[in-house]
């Protein structure tokens, strides 16, 4: 089975403190069970059905499928997460359960009031028969739903963003002993991004998703300034200088290595240098 319509799988939320699946409020979810029938010879009649746990009911498809032995399909059933509005207006506030419901039985019969099961495990198979597969349940392929508001949703998408430019840039300008020359802009705009991913954590983990929101896109615009201000090392900065200083900081992090490929948005460079004692000249002068 798989779900598509999802906004995030697998992502720890701090203000539901859990592992979650999230799903923005208004869109549609789609779930899709892929069957294959055994070889035993009679038509399936599948049905498919989900509730989560702010319906009274289950969701089914319109209309039975037919399966017959040996056969591969695809069952899909979208369902519509509600806005959060009326009744529906704190969904966000908590992560929710679902259950998904495969039944296979005779054509235009109505489940079983009394639940799902199959205690058939070799033929005759006798229907109705009915698998089911729920959130945070075996084979633990999903989490419970967050619902998120278009706030909660925006923060998730700038914080993904913000996060790896941030973590890049702290990699980068965090690892040298010596800031490199051209630098200070970028290392101003990257500690201002910091505090500010900072500020929005905080606020997130307090419910506070419209300041959050506005946190974590200033982040962003904190990162995205950093990167920038790099492109040109600085505005100029002469490059062999900017290397050389580099090489040597970065050396001693990694036991001396003389010659590094270092990679960043904007910049990379590739300087090789030959230690050499006072006096030494080539015998040739270096190719350009």
């Amino acid at each position: 089975m798989n779900i598509t319509g999802l906004l995030a799988r697998d992502t720890y939320d701090s203000y539901l403190g859990g592992y979650i699946d999230a799903v923005q409020a208004g869109n549609t979810l789609t779930f899709n069970v892929i069957f294959t029938a055994n070889s035993y010879v009679y038509q399936r009649n599948l049905t498919m059905g989900v509730k989560f746990d702010w319906m009274t009911s289950f969701q089914n498809t319109t209309s039975d499928t037919a399966v017959y032995a040996g056969q591969t399909l695809t069952v899909t059933l979208a369902s519509a997460i509600p806005a959060l509005t009326g009744q529906y207006s704190g969904l966000n506030q908590q992560a929710h359960t679902w259950t998904l419901e495969l039944w296979d039985m005779a054509q235009g019969a109505t489940w079983n009031a009394y639940g799902c099961s199959d205690y058939n495990y070799a033929p005759p198979y006798v229907q109705p028969m009915c698998r089911s597969l729920s959130s945070n349940g075996y084979p633990y392929t999903y989490h419970n739903l967050a619902v998120y508001s278009s706030a909660q949703a925006s923060s998730y998408n700038s914080k993904l963003q913000a996060s790896a430019m941030i973590n890049s840039l702290n990699n980068v300008l965090g690892s040298t002993i010596t800031p490199a020359p051209g630098t200070s802009s970028a290392l101003a705009m990257l500690a201002q991004a910091n505090t500010q991913m900072a500020l929005a954590n905080n606020a997130y983990a307090l419910g506070d998703f419209s300041t959050a929101q506005t946190d974590y896109q200033n982040a962003l615009n904190d990162a995205n300034a950093a990167q920038s201000s790099l492109s040109t090392i600085g505005g100029g900065t002469d490059t062999a200088t900017f290397t050389s200083i580099w090489i040597e900081a970065v050396a001693v992090l990694f036991g001396g290595i003389g010659a590094l490929l270092v990679g960043f948005a904007g910049f990379k460079y590739l300087r090789v240098r030959t230690r050499a004692s006072a006096g030494y000249a080539p015998s040739t002068a270096p190719k350009a």
